[in-house]
């Protein structure tokens, strides 16, 4: 579903996504059930299922060049949209692909630098700026963000990772959506699976 003024350029969604108002967005992957707020800005990005972008939101926003004279871009990209150039190639990559995993949790206004990788099941606080990647299931805020705790214990993050329940079939939710909100429900019903198994 996509609401008015959004832009969307050279992006593959996947199945049951929402797309809130004026949403610029560029060269990205987005998986299932994945929803993006009003107002919010995605470039050079791969987005995993079942994640939860807020409004105002900007994930790879681009770099520039900060060893030379001037940060400058006209003197180091070619097809830089601005009315002069000073330079006949690009000698600069001014963006990385940015990996967020799934179930992915981002507050308003946070921003995720190019590159990042964000872990599956991962919470971006609002208002956070997000600098170096961030460990699965982590919960990180801040400017420059840190880890401020981690949603499960070790041994449930294990679990859950390698449940990798987001990949299962869209019947298995309408069956067994209560399981997802009790940790304890999810881990008894993984473990009778693998008792069957």
């Amino acid at each position: 579903m996509f609401y008015a003024g959004s832009k969307i350029a050279n992006t593959m969604f996947g199945n049951y996504n929402v797309v809130f108002n004026d949403v610029l967005m560029d060269s990205c992957t987005i998986g299932n059930h994945t929803y993006i707020q009003k107002r919010t800005t995605l470039f050079n990005a791969d987005i995993g299922k079942f994640c939860s972008i807020a409004s105002g939101v900007s994930i790879g926003p681009g770099v520039h060049k900060m060893d030379g004279v001037s940060t400058h871009p006209v003197f180091y990209l070619k097809n830089t949209p601005l009315a002069k150039i000073y330079c006949d190639k690009d000698s600069f990559m001014p963006s990385k692909r940015t990996t967020i995993g799934h179930d992915v949790w981002i507050g308003e206004k946070a921003v995720i630098l190019d590159g990042v990788t964000i872990g599956t099941g991962a919470i971006i606080a609002a208002g956070s700026v997000v600098t170096k990647d961030v460990a699965p299931y982590a919960v990180v805020g801040g400017v420059p963000a840190k880890k401020i705790k981690f949603r499960f214990e070790e041994r449930e993050i294990d679990l859950l990772l390698k449940s990798e329940w987001w990949d299962y079939a869209e019947d298995w939710f309408d069956k067994n959506a209560y399981l997802m909100l009790d940790i304890e429900k999810f881990k008894l019903y993984l473990k009778e699976l693998n008792n069957k198994n």
